[in-house]
């Protein structure tokens, strides 16, 4: 049989002491949880408040570009941009004139003109772009060079052969296009006519360098014959 050690203390006797150690590290460790609560709070408080600044500055930024836009688009429908495009087709036209090679176009016309026929009035209109701005294309199919030029003359002929002779030269040569006699009156013994052609400066700029080539070499080859004609004559 086990002794029972009697209880010899005046009131019961109660050890509290692992409770009370318990106690201090639950509440240790709450006041630890406390603290890191506190410090993720703070730093998500402070994420936030830079975030919402951020935020305010693009939505700033993202206004002030709209507004830029719309400034520009208000400023672009305001623009009298056919004005705008008349006026550089104006100056498109006033340089072409000024660097048009008119040595060239005399040369090709004393070439074709008949001796019956003489001219009065000769009248430029560039006419590289139709009426819808596309540039306008040949009717003989082929690729059209830039700078075409309209060309309207006025003059007077002894004959009306000699008006035809010259309309057949203008169509055989490749430096103009589409000839067309307009009018046509006898006056004091001759006739006077009106005549538009269209005139291709590029296709006569090249022209006239292959012709002073042949000019050059067909001179070479008559001087060389005149001298041997001479020679056979002195033999």
């Amino acid at each position: 049989m086990s002794s029972v050690l009697p209880n010899l203390a005046r009131r019961p006797f109660v050890n509290a002491r692992p409770v009370a150690r318990i106690a201090l590290l639950l509440a240790a460790a709450g006041a630890l949880l406390l603290v890191l609560n506190l410090a993720l709070y703070v730093g998500y408080s402070r994420t936030r408040r830079a975030n919402t600044t951020h935020l305010v500055e693009v939505e700033q930024r993202i206004a002030a570009e709209a507004a830029r836009v719309q400034a520009a688009s208000a400023a672009l429908t305001a623009a009298d941009l056919g004005r705008q495009n008349a006026l550089v087709d104006y100056l498109n036209h006033r340089i072409e004139e000024r660097t048009f090679a008119w040595s060239v176009l005399f040369d090709r016309l004393a070439t074709l003109l008949p001796g019956e026929v003489r001219l009065v009035n000769l009248a430029p209109r560039f006419v590289d772009r139709d009426d819808d701005g596309r540039r306008a294309g040949s009717r003989r199919g082929g690729t059209e060079p830039e700078g075409r030029v309209g060309l309207s003359m006025q003059g007077s002929a002894r004959d009306g052969d000699a008006i035809l002779r010259l309309v057949d030269a203008l169509f055989a040569d490749p430096a103009f296009e589409d000839p067309n006699l307009n009018q046509e009156a006898r006056q004091q013994g001759e006739i006077s006519f009106t005549l538009s052609v269209t005139y291709l400066p590029q296709v006569a700029e090249v022209g006239r360098d292959a012709g002073d080539d042949g000019a050059t070499d067909g001179d070479a080859a008559d001087g060389d014959a005149a001298d041997e004609d001479d020679e056979g004559g002195e033999t």
